[in-house]
């Protein structure tokens, strides 16, 4: 039995777009969670962390899958470096 170790270059596109949409929705996720009635109060990493996970298991499961979503998420999602609210991190993820 023969075992394919690369992606054919279509596999691989459909790879990276599914990728991209799961990104783009794990985002729009995060937005309409930092915009919810606590909008003003401060943005943390622990929050930031807390919303890849909850997009990443929720929509994949607790699998390698979700995992490799959450990192991906978390890179297009920036550290919190400053004080900042929820709101203003949304604002900056629609940005993004």
């Amino acid at each position: 039995m023969t075992h394919r170790t690369q992606l054919s270059q279509e596999d691989e596109g459909l790879r990276r777009a599914t990728r991209d949409d799961r990104i783009r929705a794990g985002l729009a996720y995060a937005i309409s969670r930092l915009r919810d009635p606590r909008a003003h109060h401060e943005m943390t990493s622990a929050a930031r962390m807390a919303i890849a996970q909850r997009y990443g298991t929720d929509t994949l499961g607790w699998t390698d899958e979700a995992e490799e979503l959450i990192r991906d998420l978390l890179g297009a999602m920036p550290e919190i470096t400053r004080e900042i609210t929820r709101g203003e991190y949304a604002l900056i993820l629609d940005r993004a």
